[in-house]
């Protein structure tokens, strides 16, 4: 069985009694940690009493698996095993499992990435595989709506699209923001914006966007959204330098010309660099360039400048 499915398809879809009946060896990956675990308390609740042993990588050995499986134990002859961040699992430890002929119990290889391991199983084909797939990123409302279901916890509209907006989209933090919010509101009929706004600040930078308004200078906007990130000098590094390079290609898009189809991102520097002289594309480039020093620094004194910057966006408005 190699199987592949999206989040809430699975816990919609998938048979809820699958490890009942399941006898062998099966491997499962998924995109996040979070993901993992509520696979596998989903799966194990539906194991119907068989008794299930949690083992890390680390503790399969050669000497275990022949004790375990190829000689006649006295003790728990049909039980079954969950091994824990099987990517740490060795080559030989790993040709072993595969061996092993499994007619009364099961065994669950639990992957958290991709690595080498991973793809040798993918391409040796001999071990039944279980993925659940990251969503695209046009599905991030839809994976959010999936784990306000999921904790029952009931969301606004208008709070769904504050943490989209505002949080990083990503399930462990959907996850973590869910379960704050049902321990704090646990009898909300409706979890509105303000109750969230009052848990969670913040956090979430969209470079694309952020750089599509300064480009069509929104600088009130692009300053306003910045300031609120007060003391975060990594995510401001990064965005920096990330604005460095935009603004050079803002400054010559000729070489869109030779691209035979344009993404969204290529249309939109298109459209910007109508409204910028190169003199100011790099004035805005040594700015950007001296911010990133100070984020390095860690420089107090930047979110000052970016304040100033800011007001002075909003008296030329």
């Amino acid at each position: 069985m190699h199987s592949k499915w999206q989040i809430w398809d699975f816990f919609s879809s998938f048979q809820r009694n699958y490890l009942a009946s399941f006898n062998g060896l099966l491997a499962m990956n998924t995109f996040d940690p979070i993901c993992m675990k509520m696979m596998k308390d989903f799966l194990v609740k539906g194991s119907e009493g068989r008794t299930i042993h949690h083992k890390l990588a680390g503790e399969v050995t050669s000497n275990w698996i022949e004790e375990e499986f190829q000689t006649l134990s006295l003790f728990g002859g049909a039980d079954c095993f969950l091994i824990h961040l099987a990517q740490d699992l060795k080559a030989d430890i790993l040709d072993l499992l595969a061996k092993l002929e499994l007619s009364d119990r099961f065994v669950i290889l639990c992957y958290e990435s991709e690595g080498v391991s991973w793809k040798k199983i993918i391409k040796d084909a001999k071990i039944a595989t279980l993925v659940i797939e990251p969503p695209r990123f046009w599905e991030l409302n839809k994976l959010l709506d999936f784990v306000a279901n999921y904790l029952r916890l009931p969301l606004s509209y208008d709070a769904k699209t504050w943490i989209l907006d505002a949080l990083e989209n990503n399930l462990s933090t959907f996850y973590n923001t869910c379960t704050v919010l049902k321990l704090n509101y646990p009898e909300s009929k409706e979890v509105s914006t303000a109750e969230v706004k009052s848990l969670f600040t913040l956090d979430r930078l969209d470079q694309f966007a952020m750089a599509s308004m300064f480009t069509r200078k929104k600088f009130s906007d692009f300053y306003d959204r910045l300031v609120q990130l007060e003391g975060d000098f990594d995510k401001m590094r990064g965005f920096f330098g990330f604005m460095q390079g935009h603004l050079i290609k803002l400054a010559d898009t000729s070489y869109l010309a030779q691209k035979p189809r344009l993404t969204q991102y290529d249309k939109d520097l298109q459209s910007t660099a109508k409204l910028w002289k190169i003199e100011e594309i790099t004035i805005e480039i040594d700015r950007f360039n001296q911010w990133e020093i100070q984020s390095k620094k860690k420089d107090s004194f930047l979110w000052n400048e970016l304040r100033q910057k800011h007001l002075r966006a909003l008296i030329r408005e």
